[in-house]
C-alpha cells in the first residue's frame, strides 16, 4: 500500500512538471512566432538593398509605395506608419481625400527610400524619402494635413524641423488649420421675447449706424479723404519695412548657404583623395597603422536658420520649403566612424563611399538653393547693391 501510494505521488508529480514545461515551451513558440511575423513582414524589402555597417545597424529598404491615407502609406499588401506624424481625428471624407492624394502625387509612382525606426507590435513606423529626396512625413506636416508625434520626435534631430513645419501649416492656414466654414451663431428658439429682442437691437444699431454716418457727412469728405491718405501711408512704410525685413533675412540665409556649401566641397576634397588614397594598390592604407575617423556628414552651420524660422513664410512657399528640407538634412553634431587596423579594406571603403555620395547630395540640393536666391532676386550680392529693391514670390 505504502509502495502503491509513494507511485502514485511520483506519478502525478511527473505530470504536474510535464504540463508546466508544455505551457511555458507553447507561450516561448508563440511569442517567437509573433516575432517573426513581424520580422518576416520587413525582411523581403530590407534585402532588395544592401545594409548599412555602423555601430547602431538600421533598417533600410527601397520600395514603391502608394497612400492609404494621411500616414499610411502600402509596400504591395504590407501597410506602414509614417514615423513622427499622427493622423487627425475626427475630419471629414473630403480633407482624407485631398490628404491622401497630396501624398499620392508626392510618392508620385517612383521608388522611396525608407527606415524603419520603430516596431509598436504589429504596426511598423518608417521614415520615407521619396525619389525627389522629400521626407514624406515632414511634407504633410507642411501641407497641414497631419500632426507632428511629439512622444515619437522630442529629443531627436528631427524635432526642429517637424515642429517648424507644423508651425509653419499653422501661420500660413494650410490643411486643418485652414478656416472652417461661416456657422450660424443664433438658432431658432420661437420663443418671442428673443425675436422681440433681437428685433429691438437690431433697430437700435440701424439706427446708431445712420447717426454715425450723419456725422461722417456732416464733417465732410476732406476728414474721410485724409484719413485714407494717412491709411496708404501706413500700408506703403509697413510694405517696405516688410521688403527690407524680407531682403535681411534672405541675404543672411545666402551666405549662410555659401558657406554651408564650401564646408561640403572642402569635405568633398579631402573624402576624394582619401578614397583615392584607399583604392591605390601601391600604398598600405593609412587605418591599417593606427586606425581612423570618417565623419559621416560635414560640420554646417544652421544658426541663421534656427533663428529665423518665424520668418520663412516671407520668402514664398517654394524657397521657404526648399531651405526646411535642406536644413532637415544638417545634424548639430555630426556622427564618426571609428576605422579600425582590422577592418577590411572593402568595407573602409564602402563607408567612405557613402559618406561622399551623401554629401555630393547635399552640394547639389544646396547649390539648386543658391541657384533660386539668386533667380528671385535675393542672393547676398544683389541685396548689397540695391537693397531697397521690390521683390516677387
Amino acid at each position: 500500500m505504502i509502495f502503491s501510494f509513494a507511485s502514485k505521488g511520483a506519478i502525478r508529480a511527473v505530470i504536474v512538471f510535464l504540463s508546466l514545461f508544455f505551457v511555458c515551451f507553447v507561450a516561448d513558440i508563440s511569442a517567437f512566432a509573433q516575432q517573426q511575423e513581424v520580422s518576416a513582414d520587413i525582411a523581403p524589402l530590407a534585402q532588395e538593398i544592401p545594409q548599412e555597417r555602423t555601430s547602431s545597424e538600421k533598417r533600410i529598404f527601397e520600395t514603391k509605395l502608394r497612400a492609404a491615407n494621411a500616414f499610411t502609406v502600402m509596400a504591395g499588401d504590407r501597410g506602414f506608419h509614417l514615423w513622427g506624424v499622427e493622423a487627425i481625428e475626427g475630419m471629414g471624407a473630403g480633407f482624407k481625400t485631398r490628404a491622401r492624394v497630396a501624398l499620392e502625387n508626392i510618392i508620385a509612382g517612383a521608388p522611396a527610400q525608407c527606415e524603419v525606426k520603430d516596431v509598436r507590435g504589429k504596426a511598423i513606423f518608417v521614415q520615407c524619402v521619396s525619389a525627389n529626396d522629400l521626407d514624406l512625413g515632414l511634407f504633410m506636416l507642411q501641407q497641414g494635413y497631419v500632426i507632428a508625434d511629439r512622444s515619437s520626435v522630442y529629443g531627436t534631430v528631427f524635432e526642429s524641423a517637424y515642429l517648424q513645419a507644423e508651425d509653419q501649416a499653422r501661420q500660413q492656414a494650410l490643411g486643418v488649420w485652414s478656416a472652417p466654414k461661416n456657422e450660424p451663431t443664433v438658432r431658432e428658439t420661437g420663443g418671442a421675447s428673443l425675436w422681440f429682442g433681437l428685433g429691438l437691437a437690431f433697430l437700435l444699431a440701424v439706427i446708431i449706424i445712420f447717426a454715425v454716418l450723419a456725422v461722417m457727412i456732416l464733417r465732410g469728405f476732406e476728414t474721410i479723404s485724409k484719413a485714407q491718405s494717412q491709411n496708404m501711408d501706413i500700408l506703403s512704410k509697413e510694405r517696405k519695412l516688410r521688403d527690407k525685413e524680407r531682403g535681411i533675412v534672405a541675404m543672411m540665409l545666402d551666405s549662410e548657404l555659401k558657406s554651408n556649401k564650401a564646408k561640403i566641397e572642402a569635405y568633398l576634397v579631402v573624402y576624394r583623395e582619401m578614397l583615392q588614397a584607399l583604392e591605390n594598390p601601391e600604398r598600405t592604407p593609412k587605418y591599417k597603422k593606427a586606425g581612423d575617423i570618417v565623419q559621416r556628414q560635414p560640420a554646417l552651420d544652421r544658426v541663421v536658420f534656427d533663428r529665423n524660422t518665424d520668418k520663412l513664410d516671407i520668402l514664398g512657399d517654394r524657397l521657404s520649403s526648399e531651405i526646411i528640407h535642406f536644413y532637415a538634412r544638417i545634424k548639430s553634431k555630426p556622427d564618426y566612424i571609428n576605422i579600425e587596423p582590422d577592418m577590411a579594406l572593402e568595407e573602409v571603403t564602402g563607408i567612405v563611399q557613402k559618406a561622399i555620395q551623401n554629401a555630393e547630395r547635399m552640394n547639389k540640393i544646396a547649390e539648386n538653393l543658391i541657384d533660386l536666391f539668386s533667380e528671385g532676386g535675393l542672393a547676398s550680392a544683389d541685396m548689397g547693391e540695391e537693397s531697397g529693391k521690390d521683390f516677387d514670390h
